[in-house]
């Protein structure tokens, strides 16, 4: 996914869509899921795919923030 700039804004939609299924009481529960398996995947890697990794956790920590 180097250098695809449409990776963030597809990642995002993602993971909002899943949230929108998600009943609301269980909504913190599977972006905290989802924050863990972004990260195993993340371990050991560098560059544009950790960045893109550390965004996409990011955006979900701004969301799990919400749910609060």
């Amino acid at each position: 996914m180097e250098g695809d700039t449409n990776g963030i804004g597809a990642a995002e939609k993602a993971v909002n869509e899943y949230v929108a299924a998600t009943a609301p009481e269980d909504r913190k529960k599977a972006l905290l899921d989802v924050q863990q398996a972004v990260q195993a995947h993340s371990e050991g890697t560098h560059g544009i795919t950790l960045s893109f990794a550390d965004t996409v956790n990011d955006y979900i920590e701004k969301l799990v923030r919400e749910f609060e």
